[in-house]
């Protein structure tokens, strides 16, 4: 386990301190060649209260290890954007994206039909075949 007088007196050394912001923090150590978990578990130390010991959680940190959706509130709290979401809209945009998807395949393969119908009888006409030839 790492010391928090240890991590505390190298930032200091490094003209920082334990309340910096974790990418200085993380820049500090990686630099002075802490491995990449040490360097986690050095920043989860310092933001833990020093009293009661428990860990403060930034949203920071849920933003790159999650694979959920954030909240209006989390998002209201790292940008400072009031953001309304209405489940009905959220729905009815996914049914429209289907649907648009629906309707792209099937120009898509009508489109080549077309295509293809007309390269077939432009090479009959060069070719002078089928409905083309001139002893039809």
């Amino acid at each position: 386990m790492l010391d928090r007088k240890n991590i505390e007196q190298i930032l200091k050394m490094n003209g920082l301190s334990e309340t910096a912001p974790d990418e200085e923090i993380r820049s500090v150590l990686i630099s002075a060649r802490w491995n990449q978990e040490d360097v986690e578990t050095a920043i989860t130390v310092l933001r833990q209260n020093k009293k009661t010991h428990e860990n403060r959680v930034d949203k920071l940190h849920d933003i790159f290890l999650a694979d959920r959706a954030l909240s209006p509130e989390a998002i209201h709290s790292l940008l400072g954007i009031d953001v309304e979401v209405n489940s009905a809209e959220v729905d009815s945009l996914r049914t429209r994206r289907a649907s648009s998807y629906r309707w792209q395949l099937l120009s898509i393969f009508v489109l080549s039909l077309l295509i293809a119908f007309a390269s077939i009888i432009g090479m009959m006409y060069w070719q002078q075949s089928g409905p083309f030839h001139p002893g039809f």
